[in-house]
């Protein structure tokens, strides 16, 4: 009789963003409990991964020191690339895409996010390279490269990372695997990491990786579910804020804004931008970056001082 492999976790003992010892559970379930169990077993995937989590268990933790919330026990480096290579399949991506629905508007809105960005990395960065240069931008954890391709078709010269095989074979543009992949790189005048700090094993380590290769004054975008009051998982809302498998750093605008301003970056306004054809749009949204200055947002713009 064939016994199924159990996956094997590394356990992250010090907090990911300040490093502190001081770090106490506030939550632990195994993966085989009602909700976690039917949110798995609902979700697309290319192998289940649910026949390999019999004995697992998750524990949520929170840094005494920082604030910090993190997934102490993390699938270790082989389990993470059986994740990638066969639980996270093109035919399950295909699948969860057609899951979210409503295409051309969510397609819409999305491409109207990315220009808002373009449009404001173009003007963060104009002191800091030629007039006639273009903007250089790396894109980590880029997924498809839908953001890439639009940032080409305004003429920027664009580089993007992202480990899974499944999105790089069929992306609209060239992606690498891992950092050490950029070979001869000049420096980027942005990077950009949207929805990507939350997957990753050591996110302070990937920010001071990512810091040699900005530019002095280069911009550093970072995007994250907002995971404020999020203490274990209740509902659906929670899983997909701290699924333990996938979003195993759960951020808020504070842990956010120190994790990088540790590494050597500083907070900045992001500034209002208004890709819209409706004057009564650009209105509310100017007076709703002018009162809130953009807020506790999880999306936050630095420059490299």
């Amino acid at each position: 009789m064939t016994t199924t492999p159990q996956a094997e976790f590394n356990e992250r003992r010090d907090c990911i963003n300040c490093g502190s010892a001081h770090v106490g559970e506030i939550s632990r379930g195994r993966y085989t409990d009602q909700p976690l169990r039917g949110f798995i077993n609902d979700d697309p995937w290319g192998t289940n991964p649910l026949q390999h989590l019999e004995n697992a268990e998750w524990i949520l933790v929170q840094c005494a020191d920082c604030s910090q919330t993190f997934h102490a026990r993390i699938l270790n480096p082989e389990w993470n690339a059986r994740r990638f290579a066969e639980w996270m399949s093109a035919d399950a991506f295909e699948e969860w895409e057609k899951r979210l629905g409503n295409a051309a508007p969510r397609h819409f809105q999305e491409g109207r996010e990315h220009v808002g960005h373009i449009l404001r990395i173009e003007k963060f960065t104009k002191t800091i390279r030629e007039p006639a240069a273009p903007v250089r931008l790396l894109d980590f954890g880029c997924g498809w490269g839908d953001f890439l391709a639009l940032c080409q078709q305004f003429g920027f010269d664009v580089a993007g990372v992202d480990r899974s095989e499944a999105r790089r074979s069929v992306s609209k543009v060239p992606i690498y695997a891992a950092l050490d992949d950029l070979q001869d790189q000049k420096p980027f005048h942005a990077i950009t990491l949207f929805e990507t700090l939350e997957h990753l094993d050591n996110p302070a380590a990937t920010l001071r990786s990512l810091a040699p290769l900005l530019a002095q004054g280069g911009v550093l975008i970072l995007e994250t579910p907002d995971c404020s009051g999020v203490t274990g998982i209740r509902n659906h809302d929670d899983y997909r804020k701290i699924h333990p498998l996938d979003h195993i750093n759960a951020f808020t605008h504070q842990t956010l804004r120190s994790i990088a301003e540790r590494v050597g970056f500083r907070c900045v306004s992001r500034g209002a931008t208004h890709v819209t054809a409706n004057l009564y749009q650009v209105i509310r949204r100017q007076a709703k970056h002018i009162l809130r200055r953009d807020g506790r947002s999880t999306q936050l713009y630095f420059v490299k001082c």
